[in-house]
Parts: C-alpha cells; structure tokens; sequence
C-alpha cells in the first residue's frame, strides 16, 4: 500500500508546473524504461498495479490518474507525487471536501489557502455540477457504451 505523504501546497507553484500527461513519458524516458518497465515498478510498490495500457492512456491524455496511482508511479520514479499538478489537486480536493474533513475544517483550508475568489457565473456552476455523475450512473453509463460497441451492427436487408 502506498503512503501518501502530507504536504503543503503553495498555490502559486501551481501556475508552472506540466500536467502529468507531459511529465510522466518525460521522466519515464530520462530513466530510460519503457512503459511495461514502470508499469512493473509501479506494481512493486503498490500491488493494485498500474498496467502499461493504463499509462499510455494517462500519458496520451486519454485517462486521468487517480492520486494513488501519482503516488506509485512517482515513487518508481523517484520523484516526489507533488511534481505532478494532478495530485496536488487532489490532495486540494480531499482537504477541500465537507464530506470528509467536516465543514469546518474545510472552510479553514479554504480561508488559509489564499486562493483568489473567480468569476464564475450561475450558469457554469450548474453545467459542471450535472455533469458529476454518481458512481452507479457512471458504470450504466460505460455499460451501455460498451454494449454499443460489442453489439454486432444489424445489416439493413
């Protein structure tokens, strides 16, 4: 199992870093491994693994990854998983969110991040809340495009 360290975040590092989509082939490259070679050590450090298929996706930008594979990838890597944006926002995410840290705590994070106010309308606030999907709604969702896909297409007589 992999240990997420604590760390602090410094919003405005934020403004110059690559998303993991560049970062990761370029660090992968530098140790010269192939993506079956990370893929391994990544499965060395946290069994869940992450497959070679996986970290194409997430290096073409097809996948996101989840913070716990940042932290097994990095660690294989020998870097640390805060080099890679995707995971301080998570980690910006976790502290951020009621649900887990309490609203409380969550409202001092936010107060003692220094994060700027944005303009943001109405409109785009709802936009983006519908496009959240429970988990259940998701998996129908992959489901049916799957089925889709699978099917054969019916010839027409």
């Amino acid at each position: 199992m992999v240990l997420v360290k604590s760390c602090s975040i410094k919003f405005n590092d934020w403004l110059f870093m690559k998303p993991i989509s560049e970062l990761l082939p370029e660090l992968r490259k530098a140790r010269g491994w192939s993506r079956d070679r990370l893929s391994h050590e990544a499965f060395n450090i946290d069994p869940t693994g992450t497959s070679s298929q996986q970290i194409a996706s997430i290096e073409l930008g097809r996948r996101p990854a989840s913070a716990r594979t940042i932290a097994a990838l990095s660690e294989a890597l020998g870097v640390e998983p805060t080099e890679f944006i995707e995971y301080r926002l998570a980690l910006a995410r976790h502290a951020l969110d009621e649900e887990r840290v309490g609203i409380e705590r969550a409202a001092k994070t936010l107060s003692e991040s220094g994060i700027e106010p944005v303009d943001v309308t109405l409109e785009e606030i709802k936009e983006h809340s519908h496009r959240r999907r429970s988990p259940v709604a998701r998996a129908r969702e992959i489901a049916e495009e799957t089925v889709q896909r699978v099917q054969p297409k019916r010839q027409s007589p």
